[in-house]
């Protein structure tokens, strides 16, 4: 019977590998398949201790994580980011899902590639991570046909963007990019992103029958505002409480930097960013 303390994962070259339940690592992402490939074969000629669970992501010992990207960039090779490993019952399923993960597309398609080019840990819930990625070209003259087949969708004309949730996550559509924050992990990142870019070349095969969409329309909620912000109800913005400050915003009357805690705390760093995003993106930053 295997031990509960250690999960099984197959290395580059099948090599049988162990991940010890009580020891700290970090994932390694890379952007794309060829530039995973070469970091681990760049790994393996160095002798480094990584293990393989995609062409696009490797696990490392937490103390060995800055040597490893240094390595690989000194070699020329990008890296998206990278995120704490952490450990659940269940990450022989994650191992499983990832080992058989391929990313989407057809050589056909309007939109080819969605290139990762950061991801990090969301400050607010380390469970969580934080992505953006760059689409392989401009999406504006496609972003009303979206807002259209999105339910739900949130436009803004004059800064061209597109914000929607998809259950708790919060996906930001730009005309070269897409952000998405509170991702459950990496393969949920990957899953996410293959969904936006069916979804985009789906649209764009039935644009004869779509109407273009160009109103500006708000349909984030003051409640998923508020979620982002620090409910303290502490009263500086001039707010009764937070819900009431999330209104005020949405409806313009507020401004996102009255709010001290997200301001000034380092602990809601990356809501900030987040509401920044979103704020923008409603056109009432």
């Amino acid at each position: 019977m295997m031990d509960r303390d250690v999960a099984p994962m197959r290395g580059l070259q099948g090599d049988e590998l162990e991940i010890e339940k009580n020891k700290k690592y970090e994932i390694i992402v890379f952007p794309n398949q060829d530039e995973g490939l070469k970091a681990q074969r760049i790994l393996i000629a160095k002798c480094e201790d990584f293990k393989h669970i995609s062409t696009l992501a490797v696990v490392v010992p937490k103390e060995r994580n800055q040597e490893v990207c240094r390595v690989v960039i000194n070699e020329n090779v990008l890296i998206s980011g990278h995120y704490p490993f952490l450990y659940r019952d269940y990450e022989e399923d994650f191992f499983k899902a990832a080992r058989e993960y391929k990313p989407s597309g057809e050589e056909d398609d309007y939109l080819k590639s969605i290139t990762l080019c950061y991801v990090a840990p969301c400050m607010a819930d380390e469970k969580k991570i934080r992505l953006i990625a760059y689409f392989d070209r401009d999406m504006s003259e496609l972003l009303p046909y979206l807002n259209s087949v999105i339910k739900g969708a949130s436009y803004n004309k004059n800064a061209s963007t597109l914000t929607y949730a998809k259950e708790r996550r919060l996906i930001n559509l730009y005309s070269i990019k897409i952000t998405v924050a509170k991702a459950d992990d990496i393969i949920d990142a990957w899953k996410v992103l293959d969904g936006v870019k069916e979804l985009i070349n789906r649209t764009y095969k039935n644009t004869d029958t779509i109407k273009p969409n160009y109103e500006e329309k708000v349909k984030v909620t003051a409640l998923q505002i508020y979620g982002w912000l620090p409910k303290s109800n502490c009263k500086v913005c001039g707010e009764a409480t937070c819900l009431a400050f999330a209104v005020k915003l949405l409806q313009g009357e507020q401004k996102l930097s009255k709010c001290a805690p997200l301001s000034t705390e380092l602990r809601f760093a990356e809501n900030k960013k987040i509401m920044q995003e979103m704020a923008e993106a409603l056109g009432v930053a």
